[in-house]
């Protein structure tokens, strides 16, 4: 079975000019016309595969398109800035390239929105794969007046943990729910009418701030069912909450709990040979559908 790790992208308009686009023309896009066609205009970057360029800090990093149908793509990245191995033939060490690739799937769906990162050790923290991914789709998406994060998704059961470990001690300062711009309508159906019109209107990506009245500490609740959405959102868009324990450190939750699926590797093996098209899709299809919005 291989391993992937579980990324979600959410798109946010660009207001201000900050691209290389000359001022007149950046005024003559309609932005919310991209808004409402992000994804088509997503394919059409990725679909075109001679101009498609994954680049990072001026590094180019090669890739092969395997498969690009009915906004499904999967594909395999080189780590083209790897460094040279060594390899010792009779008693003599040489240098040899060595580009290690890793295995890209992309769900473009209607309202899905999903990256799927193999996890192996062809690419490190710095930059790390979905560094260079959201840094070369926000600048193909830049002319359309668009941005993008390419964040992963993590488990709501980490927050619980700390709260409960925080509560067996002095108890919590505050917590922060950082909430995504407007994008995917089930996550917006969690944030809440109120904070996606905020969002809107105020052009920010608003943070719900709890801090304990009169010093005490902040009481949260499981059968609170607008908290347990807030939390659902923030980890559906790959935003980590910050809780802050009394008289301790800071924790971010989304770091220590990744989200990661399996897929038979049948179905990723000699991805270039045509005749097997069909049953490799298929059964990458049925991996896609199994990704879920939230994870517990």
């Amino acid at each position: 079975m291989a391993k992937f790790q579980i990324y979600t992208y959410l798109f946010r308009p660009v207001m201000e000019h900050q691209t290389d686009i000359p001022f007149k023309e950046f005024q003559k896009i309609d932005v919310q016309d991209s808004l409402d066609r992000k994804q088509d205009l997503t394919n059409d970057v990725l679909s075109d595969n001679k101009r498609l360029k994954f680049k990072f800090n001026n590094v180019v990093y090669a890739h092969k398109m395997y498969i690009e149908q009915d906004g499904i793509y999967v594909l395999r990245i080189a780590n083209t800035g790897h460094k040279p191995a060594k390899v010792e033939t009779d008693f003599k060490v040489m240098k040899q390239e060595n580009h290690p690739s890793c295995i890209v799937i992309i769900d473009n769906r209607k309202d899905r929105q999903i990256i799927a990162v193999e996890h192996n050790s062809a690419f490190g923290k710095d930059p790390s794969l979905a560094v260079i991914i959201q840094t070369t789709l926000r600048k193909a998406l830049q002319n359309h007046r668009l941005t993008l994060d390419v964040t992963p998704k993590f488990h709501t059961s980490e927050f619980w943990q700390v709260v409960d470990t925080s509560m067996m001690l002095k108890g919590i300062e505050y917590v922060d729910f950082p909430f995504a711009y407007p994008n995917l309508p089930e996550i917006s159906d969690m944030v809440g009418d109120y904070m996606n019109n905020v969002a809107r209107q105020t052009n920010s990506e608003p943070t719900l701030h709890l801090k304990g009245q009169n010093k005490e500490s902040v009481r949260l609740s499981r059968e609170d069912l607008w908290l347990l959405s807030a939390i659902k959102a923030c980890a559906a868009s790959g935003r980590p909450i910050l809780i802050k324990p009394k008289g301790s450190e800071l924790r971010k939750i989304g770091v220590d709990s990744p989200v990661y699926e399996e897929i038979s590797d049948v179905a990723l093996d000699e991805l270039d040979q045509k005749e097997l098209f069909d049953s490799k899709y298929n059964i990458i299809v049925e991996f896609l559908n199994t990704i879920k919005l939230v994870y517990d």
